[in-house]
């Protein structure tokens, strides 16, 4: 289901694999970014995650299911995944008022304003793939 519009709030909807999980999430994307961290690549199972913040205040949880969290990084940020068939979705700073979405979990991932920008821990990164320097877009490689 593609993202709708209004003029003043703009609305993201996204799931899991097995469709337990449904979100929606509104307001402008926020700091689109690639994350090389050890804990990103071996729970995501890649060389990195693709990630977008939105006011964690516009999130809704509308599905059926619940996200089970895991602190990976102990009273710093918590992972939240489907515990039925283990998607990731979202990932929280403790405190913070931004939450993370892997942007995998949205509907709709082809607008330009999803594309990386930045990659965290770009040092971690695999040396196969170009990385992403802050300001710049990736272009694959």
């Amino acid at each position: 289901m593609p993202k709708k519009s209004t003029a003043a709030t703009e609305t993201w909807t996204g799931t899991c694999l097995c469709g337990a999980i449904r979100f929606t999430v509104s307001g402008e994307p926020d700091f689109p970014h690639l994350c090389s961290c050890s804990h990103c690549k071996t729970r995501g199972g890649s060389p990195m995650q693709w990630w977008i913040g939105f006011p964690l205040s516009s999130l809704t949880w509308t599905g059926e299911g619940e996200l089970t969290w895991y602190d990976t990084f102990p009273s710093g940020t918590k992972r939240g995944f489907c515990p039925v068939c283990g998607s990731h979705i979202a990932a929280l700073d403790y405190g913070d008022t931004t939450i993370g979405i892997n942007v995998p979990a949205l509907d709709n991932h082809d607008d330009p304003r999803l594309v990386p920008t930045s990659q965290s821990f770009s040092d971690d990164a695999v040396t196969w793939l170009p990385r992403v320097t802050a300001g710049q877009h990736s272009t694959g490689g």
